[in-house]
């Protein structure tokens, strides 16, 4: 019970930080919004260490109704004014469900929040600020060269040091697989996921991706 408070707490103090630097415009817009994706989403990828599976599809499913609530209450300002249409909140909040529904491998479910965590607001960070120039429109939303540059190294180094304690499970051949396809055909579905619903497909095809490697 302990380690759930902890965990309820960390969520709630991201927030609350998340809010001040909202408020006081040390980060605005998209800086703002992905502050707490990244923090969030690192801290959260943890949890199989802390709490169990149950209590993480709880916490996900709670964090599910907190988001869609804020859609229509706005007691929350952590999405800022990103000038563009986006359910990423709220695809996160169920990624993080699905995720601990689908896997009870710990290693698993880091890699799959943590690439939607690390790879894509890393991506995100890198594209405002230096992709002004290198620009490309996918069904009509802005994309970025350096932004998917960024994502598919991200990609390939979560993935290269996130398998490593899983060697007892995953084959040499598949941990080179991994290595050499996932990061190009995760920027492409990336790119392809928009409106936010990148952060729920790439959890999931993370879990997918692992178990057919476990399984080979």
């Amino acid at each position: 019970m302990l380690a759930i408070i902890a965990c309820l707490i960390g969520v709630f103090g991201l927030l609350v930080i998340a809010e001040l630097l909202g408020k006081y415009r040390v980060l605005r817009g998209e800086y703002h919004r992905k502050f707490l994706h990244i923090a969030a989403g690192s801290f959260i990828a943890f949890w199989p260490w802390l709490i169990s599976w149950r209590a993480i599809e709880v916490i996900g499913l709670v964090m599910l109704v907190v988001m869609i609530a804020n859609r229509y209450l706005a007691f929350l300002n952590y999405r800022g004014r990103i000038g563009r249409a986006t359910y990423g909140d709220i695809f996160l909040a169920l990624a993080i469900f699905l995720a601990a529904s689908l896997t009870h491998n710990k290693v698993f479910f880091a890699l799959a929040i943590l690439e939607v965590a690390l790879a894509d607001g890393l991506a995100a960070v890198a594209g405002i600020s230096y992709g002004k120039y290198w620009g490309y429109k996918v069904f009509k939303h802005k994309k970025t060269v350096i932004g998917s540059m960024v994502f598919w190294i991200a990609t390939l180094c979560i993935f290269g040091a996130g398998l490593l304690p899983a060697h007892d499970s995953i084959s040499f051949a598949s941990y080179f697989l991994i290595l050499l396809l996932i990061p190009p055909a995760f920027t492409l579905a990336e790119n392809l996921s928009v409106f936010g619903l990148d952060n729920l497909v790439i959890p999931l095809l993370t879990i997918a991706v692992l178990r057919w490697a476990q399984l080979n």
